[in-house]
C-alpha cells in the first residue's frame, strides 16, 4: 500500500504565529514501512530547518508505548508526544482503535499528535462518542487544545 505525508505552513489569524502541519497515516502491516515513513518525516521536518511549531498527527498503526517508528520520531527530543505533556487527559485508559466496536480499556494509542518548538498541551482527549453504539470511524479520533509557547 502506498503511504503519504501531507503538510502545510498556515497562519493563525489571532496570535499572527505561523506554524507547520502534518498529518500522515503509516502501514498498518508491516513494522518496516512504518519504521521507514517515521524515518522519512523525521527527515522531512529537519529539512524545514524551523524554529516555527510544527505538529505532526495521524494515524500511526504503532503502539506509542512500544514501537520503534514512535521512538524515532520522538528520541532525542525531536518532537514531543502531547499525550505525555498534556495537564489533563480525558479517557485516558481507553486505546484509539476500536474496530467499529466499543471502547477498550487498556488498548493501545496509535494515533498521536506530535509536536516540536514551542507548543504546549493544556487538555488532550480520546473521543468516544458513538451513536446507538454505531461509531463513525474504525478508530477515536484525538482532540487536543495546543498553545504557542511566545
Amino acid at each position: 500500500n502506498r503511504r503519504m505525508v501531507t503538510w502545510v505552513k498556515f497562519l493563525d489569524r489571532e496570535s499572527k504565529q505561523e506554524f507547520y502541519f502534518f498529518n500522515t497515516h503509516f502501514d498498518h502491516k508491516i513494522q518496516e514501512a512504518r519504521e521507514k515513513s517515521a524515518t522519512l518525516v523525521r527527515e522531512r521536518i529537519t529539512k524545514l530547518n524551523t524554529t516555527l511549531p510544527v505538529i505532526l498527527m495521524g494515524d500511526f498503526n504503532a503502539n506509542a508505548a512500544k514501537n520503534k517508528a514512535y521512538s524515532i520520531l520522538t528520541r532525542d527530543g525531536f518532537m514531543t508526544d502531547t499525550w505525555n505533556t498534556a495537564k489533563k487527559r480525558v479517557n485516558e485508559t481507553i486505546g484509539t482503535f476500536n474496530d467499529f466496536k466499543k471502547e477498550e480499556v487498556g488498548g493501545a494509542r496509535i494515533d498521536w499528535i506530535l509536536t516540536r518548538n514551542d507548543v504546549t498541551c493544556d487538555r488532550i482527549e480520546i473521543v468516544t462518542f458513538n451513536k446507538d453504539g454505531k461509531y463513525p470511524s474504525d478508530h477515536f479520533p484525538l482532540l487536543t487544545e495546543l498553545h504557542w509557547k511566545n
